[in-house]
């Protein structure tokens, strides 16, 4: 689903705070509905997956499942599993080469295709003897993968192949890689919050890109960038990621994915990509004055309202430290961040601001106010609340979403926020 959210609207604005500084990094994507635009993208020289990757993610099996034969599966367990891939299969890299020469070719001198082949999305690994012959342990998938990935880089020198840091494939191989292989190191273990230092993750985390650093000469970090069971609350992420970002240049890494929320409407997400990109550019950015220019440009009239808010909970993953959580229920953002009687007002406020605004700050704040009110429902019922009357205003303001680019979904598990109405319609209907 390709969404062109707000593109009319937002584009005047990116001329004035346009990242200026060169570039740290070679690969700057954000996977956010605002960075799908073609003008956005090119202004503040950010990727998209959707566009600068001939194949993505856990997409393989896309390849795959055109060319049905089991001899392509894993084993696990003594049992053939579809459930994952044995990368040591002849059928396999048959399959992918004969793939790469119809879309991509060859490759030429300025052409080249970029492919990430990674496992599918869980923990198994294939033990058939072949696999197990070139290293491959129960959890540990890495020696076959990147066998694969060496024949196709040998196969096609002139494309781009990489591979990814996670679950079965953590552990990198014991031989160098070719230079057209590079690695994608999941920072999941990373935990979200402004200081990081003193935990587990942390070390984790350096060790394993020291790790890859021996190995493999490009190295690029996934990272997240949302609460990913609630994309229409408030998630002030920025001073967390800046300093994961600093972390990143300093550990030499080259490219930065980061995971929003897809195509799907997020809070913020205007303001916060516009950041994001400045700050891929520049890590040292001063984050209280981008967030305050983007507001008195996007929204001139509530800019001060917005701002002093927004910042007040950016202050506050900084004066507390709280982690971040990932995939968060509305009790663990109130227990980090979230002061429901202070965004109930503040949400009040607003809406009563946005009467007296113009076109096009009025469209912007018609979607905010339309995701904050799904976040106001979801604090009343976390407080109990028995105001009928207001929960029914919350609803109806809500049940506006239908009417607004990529405002179907309320998270990453495809919740459908017409179903969230209607349970919370009936709920409130006893």
């Amino acid at each position: 689903m390709r969404v062109f959210l707000l593109s009319h609207i937002l584009l005047p604005l990116f001329a004035s705070c346009a990242a200026q500084a060169q570039t740290s990094f070679e690969y700057k994507g954000i996977y956010s509905p605002t960075n799908a635009e073609d003008e956005v993208r090119a202004r503040y020289a950010t990727n998209h997956v959707d566009y600068d990757w001939d194949l993505w993610g856990h997409n393989l099996k896309k390849v795959v499942e055109s060319n049905p034969d089991n001899a392509v599966y894993a084993t696990v367990a003594d049992t053939l599993c579809k459930a994952q891939f044995c990368f040591s299969s002849p059928q396999l890299f048959s399959i992918v080469e004969n793939y790469i020469l119809d879309q991509y070719g060859e490759g030429t001198s300025t052409y080249s295709a970029r492919l990430l082949i990674m496992p599918q999305d869980n923990k198994l690994a294939c033990t058939c003897p072949d696999c197990r012959k070139l290293g491959n342990s129960e959890h540990n998938a890495t020696p076959a993968v990147t066998q694969m990935l060496c024949r196709l880089a040998k196969r096609f020198p002139r494309h781009q192949f990489f591979t990814s840091s996670y679950h079965s494939t953590s552990i990198p191989p014991e031989t160098k890689l070719p230079d057209n292989v590079g690695v994608f190191i999941s920072a999941i273990d990373l935990p979200l919050r402004v200081d990081f230092s003193q935990t587990k993750g942390y070390r984790k985390f350096v060790g394993t890109v020291e790790a890859w650093k021996k190995v493999c000469n490009k190295l690029y970090v996934w990272d997240y960038e949302r609460n990913y069971e609630d994309y229409l609350t408030p998630f002030p992420c920025l001073r967390a990621m800046q300093s994961r970002i600093k972390l990143y240049r300093d550990l030499g890494i080259k490219g930065i994915f980061l995971n929003g929320s897809g195509d799907e409407y997020s809070a913020f997400d205007d303001m916060q990509t516009v950041v994001l990109a400045q700050m891929l550019s520049n890590p040292d950015i001063d984050v209280d004055a981008k967030v305050r220019e983007y507001f008195e440009n996007a929204y001139p009239t509530t800019a001060q309202l917005i701002s002093d808010y927004y910042l007040a909970l950016e202050n506050r993953t900084v004066s507390t430290n709280h982690v971040l959580p990932l995939y968060a229920t509305m009790e663990e953002l109130v227990e980090s961040y979230l002061n429901a009687d202070e965004f109930i007002e503040w949400r009040k406020q607003l809406d009563k601001a946005s009467k007296g605004t113009a076109k096009p700050e009025r469209t912007r704040l018609n979607y905010l106010l339309t995701a904050l009110s799904y976040t106001q429902l979801q604090l009343m019922q976390l407080q109990g609340s028995t105001d009928e009357d207001e929960m029914d205003d919350m609803i109806e303001i809500l049940r506006g979403h239908s009417e607004l680019k990529g405002m179907e979904y309320y998270s990453e598990s495809y919740g459908k926020i017409d179903d969230y109405i209607k349970k919370t319609s009936n709920k409130t209907a006893k």
